[in-house]
């Protein structure tokens, strides 16, 4: 009889540093502060109240204020 594997259950992600790493990953490569917990929880279990804490305090350091000329 085979044992069942959880091959394909989700890794969780609830480290405060583990979802800073995660974050700044993901905002070096172009996604905006509000796809990070969609791109991220497809993949993992996240905790989103410590993702939202990270994500805020990433997002004003690694924005750019462009202004738009007419």
């Amino acid at each position: 009889m085979q044992t069942l594997s959880d091959d394909c259950a989700k890794r969780r992600l609830t480290e405060r540093a583990e979802l800073t790493v995660a974050a700044e990953f993901l905002i070096a490569r172009g996604f905006d502060s509000d796809e990070i917990a969609v791109h991220l929880s497809r993949f993992y279990y996240i905790d989103i109240d410590a993702l939202n804490d990270v994500v805020s305090t990433l997002a004003p350091a690694h924005s750019h204020s462009w202004k738009h000329v007419a």
